[in-house]
């Protein structure tokens, strides 16, 4: 049996209480790459942000390995995009992590 390692049901996200994300249901198994894929402003970050407890949800709830995310978020790394990297010294992929 697969462990489901990030699941959420019926997620709602809204800003400044307009819904930009609304009645989203998903389950990540455990040992699965996933990719979230669409255009620019379609709500990626806003999902995994909210997923990982980033950004307040408006209703539903997120579970990490079968518990609420606010009890698990210590199992969570999130290293989001970084627009300006200089790429003219040597760097490694943990330079690059450690940059945030």
């Amino acid at each position: 049996m697969t462990n489901i390692a990030l699941e959420a049901h019926d997620l709602t996200v809204a800003y400044h209480r307009k819904p930009v994300l609304w009645n989203v249901d998903f389950v990540m198994p455990e040992g699965n790459l996933v990719g979230i894929v669409g255009p620019n402003g379609a709500g990626k970050t806003t999902l995994i942000k909210a997923a990982l407890g980033l950004t307040p949800i408006a209703s539903g709830h997120v579970e990490i390995y079968g518990k609420p995310y606010q009890q698990q978020r210590h199992l969570v790394g999130y290293v989001p995009q970084r627009e300006t990297v200089d790429w003219e010294f040597p760097v490694t992929v943990r330079d690059v992590v450690m940059m945030g």
